[in-house]
């Protein structure tokens, strides 16, 4: 951006870290997320055993189980294995599920990346057309030397130098001007420079030519040939898919993508997009030296540091792994604090192709049986306190006593959404009012109020999960819920993890609940510091003295107890008291 826009960039972040919701974004909230509505799977991919495929079900299964206990890392909700075209396992770290879409973040630009190849394929668009040409009612005597030379392909190789990123999105509703009037880094095609605004023009390049929305031009040729079921797309303000991130999927349909581009666009020996185009799409086009990934980009996916492979890349463990010398894909969802690449994964899946064969292997019908067994008994589970347990005597003592308390919150920045949801959807809370607790059966029901809304978590006595939703100005969130505990003379501690099982993202509650208070910590994973750090980034704050003299806050104790307020809210409570329990004092009546 330039100085005047990375001002406006680094105010937002402010505005953000000191809570100050209603500036967040600045053109206000609006709804992105549809509510879930289950659908058939009517074109699954093909089934067979690891072995009829050349891998070993030990193999697989020590996989799955080795991802598993990395929980607090890898921290993986769904995978799926593929290998010559079929599923040789597939599974979900409860409370995550196969059949509900996950959301992709970065992982879009991939297929955003396959809609302008067909577009291309089918005279739409030129990689070679330069941007002006695609939006001349956006070219000013301004910008029209700064941008001559930005062509598709730019945007396709992330090589546009352009500032105008994620967080600026947040200040105007219409991205493409700003995007057009931001001034460019470096000169288009010198330098690799991520930036999910490139993805988004891209796609707003598509819709201009088509006179379609990307979702009604790939449903034809890509949802419906693959069988894909769930597609939903966020939108910017003006309606057009956000291009660079906000597609959700099933894991099962994200590995389809894959095989397709493994199958070199073809599906069932019918052409999707062109061999051509995934040749190149999948070969570096530009070095990647300031990436994430060093092994280069092609249009719109990372190349890999296998011989030929390739992936699908999205924030906080979004993939599919393709690798054409195996004739495998591996996709996987996760909810990790490693932005993208993760190497204890790398080198777990290594492991698993070092045992893959080309031939097929005899049938071993008791691996096959534990692995089966395994799959249907993922859990994710990451850590938590170590002094709390699942004690269902203590649980049961703990739920008599909080049946029916009410407590009143002070001021707070807490919400029961996961902040880095606030932030990615616009959808900020004003701050958690009062919490109550009911005994219901052997279960308690925690009911959270955020200002005229109330949404009920089922804490089991077992602790196990229990699958709900919640809803906050009309976005619904699927979540798995579930409780540790520890019981003390005058001090009850709650530990309440719930998984937004359509996103990364988890709500942490820790409470500590006493005679006549409580304290509740709001926390979440992926943890909120490595999102507010990403935030930082891409406003470049870390790397601006100018803006530290612009605000001095960043230096002072006040921003760090604000940060660590924004990171880590705390609501103080008081408990309500029910006066209507008192009883009456017995009264002469005068009557006999």
């Amino acid at each position: 951006m330039d100085l005047t826009m990375q001002m406006k960039s680094a105010e937002l972040l402010l505005n953000f870290i000191k809570h100050d919701t209603e500036k967040i974004p600045l053109y206000g909230f609006m709804l992105q997320k549809q509510r879930f509505v289950p659908k058939p799977n009517t074109a699954p991919l093909p089934r067979s055993t690891p072995e009829a495929e050349g891998v070993p079900s030990e193999a697989v299964e020590s996989f799955f189980r080795d991802i598993e206990a990395q929980a607090d890392s890898v921290a993986c909700h769904a995978i799926t294995v593929l290998r010559h075209g079929k599923v040789i396992a597939e599974g979900a770290y409860a409370p995550y599920r196969l059949d509900v879409p996950h959301m992709l973040y970065s992982m879009s630009k991939s297929i955003t990346g396959l809609a302008v190849g067909m577009a291309i394929d089918e005279g739409y668009l030129d990689i070679n057309e330069r941007i002006i040409d695609i939006f001349p009612e956006y070219v000013t005597s301004s910008n029209a030397k700064a941008l001559k030379s930005h062509t598709v392909w730019n945007l396709l190789t992330m090589s546009t130098g352009a500032r105008f990123n994620e967080v600026g999105s947040g200040l105007d509703e219409n991205w493409l001007k700003m995007y057009m009037q931001s001034t460019p880094k470096f000169e288009a095609g010198s330098a690799f420079d991520y930036n999910s605004l490139n993805s988004y023009v891209l796609a707003a390049a598509l819709v201009k030519r088509t006179g379609m929305s990307l979702t009604e031009f790939l449903t034809p040729r890509l949802y419906e040939p693959l069988g894909i079921r769930y597609h939903e797309w966020e939108t910017c303000p003006k309606g057009i898919e956000k291009g660079g991130w906000g597609l959700s999927l099933t894991v099962e349909d994200a590995a389809k993508l894959g095989q397709l581009c493994l199958n070199r666009g073809r599906w069932n020996g019918e052409p999707i997009v062109s061999e051509k185009w995934i040749d190149a799409a999948t070969s570096v086009q530009i070095q990647t030296p300031n990436g994430e990934m060093k092994h280069g980009y092609g249009y719109q996916i990372w190349m890999s540091d296998e011989e030929g492979a390739f992936q699908f890349n999205g924030a906080f463990g979004q993939y599919v792994l393709v690798f054409p010398k195996y004739d495998a894909v591996i996709a996987m969802y996760s909810g990790s604090a490693s932005l993208f690449a993760h190497v204890g994964l790398s080198e777990r899946v290594k492991q698993l192709l070092d045992t893959f064969k080309d031939e097929a292997l005899q049938e071993n019908g008791q691996a096959g049986a534990s692995l089966k067994k395994c799959l249907d008994g993922l859990t994710y589970s990451p850590s938590y306190p170590d002094e709390l347990g699942m004690d269902k005597e203590e649980f049961e003592r703990i739920a008599y006593r909080l049946d029916g308390k009410e407590y009143l919150a002070g001021p707070n920045t807490g919400g029961f959404f996961p902040q880095t949801l606030q932030v990615v959807h616009g959808n900020m809370t004003d701050s958690v009012s009062m919490f109550r607790f009911a005994k219901r059966g052997d279960d308690i029901i925690l009911y959270i109020y955020e200002k005229d809304e109330r949404n009920a978590l089922v804490l089991k006595h077992d602790g196990s999960f229990e699958l709900g939703a919640v809803t906050i100005r009309g976005e619904r969130q699927l979540t798995g819920t579930r409780c540790r505990w520890k019981l003390e003379p005058r001090h009850i501690r709650l530990y309440v993890l719930s998984s937004f099982i359509e996103t990364p993202n988890s709500r942490i509650l820790s409470m500590d609940i006493y005679p006549h208070r409580m304290s509740v910590t709001f926390d979440e994973l992926p943890a909120l510091n490595r999102t507010a750090q990403m935030l930082f980034d891409l406003v470049g704050v870390s790397r601006m003295a100018f803006y530290r003299k612009l605000l001095p806050l960043l230096k002072s104790e006040t921003m760090v107890k604000l940060v660590k307020n924004m990171t880590e809210p705390v609501a103080e409570c008081s408990i309500v008291k029910h006066n209507e329990d008192e009883p009456l004092p017995l009264l002469d009546t005068g009557k006999e």
